[in-house]
């Protein structure tokens, strides 16, 4: 059995170690889905049948009636193909990496490099879905080949499916020390648990670096993370400049999973 370890080396020398979702936890999310999906669908079958019974019992547009049921039952076909093939498109793309089975299970895509995944990739990796699953699972089988458990969608799309850690999101024994606040604008959604572990475990410890080592670090990772939201502003090259906006990723994620 392969290792469920990934491992990701930034430029700057940050080594993210990720877990491979496993294949239990994306069956577990795929059945979810697939569950709430078919809801959706057993929804729009019982509005139409709705439909055909009300006009029926009404005889509302008798000469038409059958073109009406006809137009009724292609939107219901339409709306169910949408369902079958957008579910997981949409939810991906707006949930960086999620739907809503993925978030129960706890797992989440992102790209091989550690980045979160583009609607790209999401609409590639889904759309081969339909050979994964429809070819006698054969997505089930590349996952049990690959070392790192990707199915033909993930090596097409280039994608991977990690399980997300649980975080402590109370502040903890992490000290407080520049009065930064949480800041909305910050695409925080971009950051990782993995990486948000990073991050609590230097502002935990930098206490105890020496008084050479805790500024470096702290501006390898501010340099890390404003790259890693797209903030155009440079590192500010000064311990308490580099520390204070990096509580401030660490409380806007926070504030984040509070919500």
């Amino acid at each position: 059995m392969q290792s469920p370890d990934y491992s990701i080396s930034t430029p700057e020398n940050v080594d993210l170690h990720l877990e491979l979702a496993g294949i239990g936890n994306r069956v577990l999310a795929t059945m979810i889905d697939s569950i709430l999906g078919g809801l959706v669908i057993i929804v729009v079958a019982l509005l139409f049948i709705l439909v055909g019974f009300i006009l029926d019992q009404t005889h509302v547009f008798p000469a038409s009636r059958n073109q009406v049921l006809l137009v009724a039952a292609m939107f219901a076909m339409f709306f169910a193909f949408i369902i079958q093939f957008g579910y997981n498109i949409f939810f991906e793309g707006i949930w960086h990496g999620q739907t809503p089975g993925k978030r129960i299970a706890q797992i989440r895509v992102i790209e091989a490099n550690g980045q979160p995944v583009g609607w790209a990739a999401v609409c590639i990796r889904n759309l081969v879905r339909t050979i994964d699953v429809g070819i006698l699972l054969i997505g089930i089988l590349v996952m049990l080949i690959d070392k790192n458990e990707r199915r033909l969608g993930d090596l097409a799309a280039g994608t991977l499916v990690i399980r997300e850690r649980k975080t402590d999101l109370s502040t903890g024994e992490v000290k407080l020390l520049t009065g930064a606040k949480p800041d909305s604008l910050l695409d925080i959604g971009r950051v990782t648990p993995e990486e948000y572990d990073l991050l609590a475990r230097f502002l935990k410890r930098r206490i105890t670096l020496s008084p050479a080592h805790r500024p470096v670090v702290a501006q390898q990772l501010e340099t890390y993370f404003k790259e890693k939201l797209n903030e155009t502003n440079g590192a500010e090259h000064d311990a308490q400049g580099s520390e204070q906006f990096l509580e401030k990723v660490f409380l806007s994620y926070q504030a984040r999973g509070l919500e």
